[in-house]
């Protein structure tokens, strides 16, 4: 009985009750919350008339309780339950903000013909609409922590087979094995005619015979299959998924010309064939005005809320070492155009004299007192707000990279100068992924074009949410 618990625990049907469960309880909470807000502090409370008895907090939490499948049935349509490689709040924000838009219109309409007004009046339904969203935020934000906890530990994982061996197949398991979080255990590769790269897997295993797929699939309970360029042919490959389908097993594929696939891409059909349109874009028209403008109103708020900081840290560099408090140095930006990048100084005044430009480590023994300080911390590069405001630089984009390292960087990588297309940010998506610094170029490249291809408001502002929570956690 207590291993059959143990293994419930682990298993993905808790995870996806653990998920429904957070989001009702926080529907309940944020009712709760509204109701205190509303009728018992008074904020925003409008009597409807003398001597009428407002409603008792039982009463309305019942209807509350009463309306919880309705939230359930939207949560649900809106995709919140279905299995999640990246498990963030901030991807799934728009559904939680559709579903509770819908669900207190829905409510609204069913007041206005069942209840009262004081029972339910336009402004708490109002009320509880934000709240909702709130606290389902806040659930959901703790259900994610708890099960990608469980994910590095092995659990709520899919075991997964990756088809093809080539060097598709091996990025991808890779990728796998870097990002246990992502929910995909890696089992082994499917491949008749594997690369001898795959070798390299050491006791994962390569099955390099179709006939026994079946037995595969049942011996090493696999649930997902990630198609990852198989050198067979058309025909084998949708064999070979036809007969994982009565196994249950769920698919991701890799897109050929995948290096030029964003998120902005459209299914349509040619007289019943599916075709998908790339919609390539750029950050160009009423897109850059946009990003512009919170460029400008977000450095400019951030600069006037931070200059008690700022000047503490410009008095403490002047005071504990010679030199200027400022830091410049020459970076590419824009159209290739190079730019003077500002940086509180934390470092000695002739800390690259004689040295070939490199990136800081841990530890970095050029480093004063107080850069051993702001350097973590990220208050070194605080007067790049500066840059932000002259346009040289945007709140997030992908970081500018001094003229010494572009010339190596383009002779290896043929689409680096993409980068240029938009202006360099203090932030970016390779940077909250980890790629800072001294890291793969080639994946920081990856991650820039993909951030480049996919722009929207939405998408910066989720950058600079995931900066303030991950800023500490930086490479040097």
């Amino acid at each position: 009985m207590l291993k059959k618990a143990n293994r419930f625990l682990i298993s993905h049907r808790f995870a996806h009750i653990s998920l429904i469960l957070g989001d009702l309880i926080g529907v309940l909470a944020g009712y709760r919350l509204a109701f205190a807000i509303y009728f018992q502090l008074g904020v925003w409370y409008v009597s409807v008339s003398p001597g009428t008895e407002q409603p008792s907090i039982a009463f309305y939490m019942a209807v509350t309780m009463v309306i919880l499948p309705l939230y359930w049935i939207l949560f649900k349509l809106h995709g919140l339950y279905r299995f999640r490689l990246n498990l963030s709040v901030l991807e799934i924000a728009p559904q939680i903000f559709s579903a509770a838009t819908e669900s207190s219109m829905l409510l609204m309409s069913l007041a206005v013909l069942v209840f009262p007004p004081t029972h339910y009046s336009r402004n708490v339904v109002l009320l509880s609409w934000l709240c909702v969203i709130v606290a389902v935020a806040v659930m959901r934000f703790g259900v994610y922590q708890m099960l990608k906890l469980g994910r590095r530990h092995g659990w709520y994982v899919k075991n997964t087979l990756v088809l093809g061996a080539g060097s598709v197949g091996i990025t991808c398991a890779s990728k796998l094995l870097r990002n246990p979080a992502l929910g995909l255990q890696f089992v082994g590769f499917l491949d008749e005619k594997p690369s001898g790269k795959s070798a390299h897997f050491g006791s994962y295993h390569v099955f390099d015979d179709y006939s026994k797929l079946e037995e595969i699939l049942v011996r090493y309970h696999i649930q997902h299959m990630v198609v990852a360029f198989s050198r067979d042919k058309h025909d084998t490959i949708v064999e070979l998924m036809e007969r994982c389908r009565p196994y249950g097993v769920e698919f991701t594929m890799v897109p050929r010309l995948y290096e030029v696939f964003s998120d902005r891409v459209g299914v349509e059909h040619i007289r019943g064939l599916p075709v998908i349109g790339l919609k390539r874009t750029s950050i160009t028209g009423l897109q850059a005005v946009t990003k512009r403008a919170m460029d400008i109103i977000v450095s400019l708020l951030t600069l006037i809320v931070l200059s008690p900081l700022v000047l503490l840290t410009a008095v403490a560099v002047k005071l504990e070492s010679p030199g200027p408090v400022l830091y410049r140095q020459t970076r590419i930006g824009r159209g290739g155009q190079p730019f003077e990048i500002l940086k509180f100084r934390s470092m000695r005044q002739d800390a690259e004299k004689g040295d070939k430009p490199g990136w800081t480590t841990p530890g970095d023994i050029r480093r004063t007192r107080v850069g051993r300080v702001i350097r973590p911390l990220g208050i070194d590069e605080l007067p790049q707000l500066i840059n932000v405001i002259k346009g040289e630089m945007s709140l997030v984009g992908p970081r500018p990279e001094r003229p010494e390292h572009i010339e190596n960087f383009v002779r290896d990588i043929p689409t680096y100068n993409t980068r240029h297309r938009v202006r360099p940010g203090l932030s970016g998506w390779a940077q909250i992924n980890g790629l800072r610094g001294d890291t793969d170029i080639h994946e920081r490249v990856e991650h820039d074009l993909y951030y480049i291809e996919n722009w929207s408001p939405w998408l910066d502002i989720k950058i600079m949410l995931k900066t303030i929570f991950t800023f500490v956690d930086r490479n040097a």
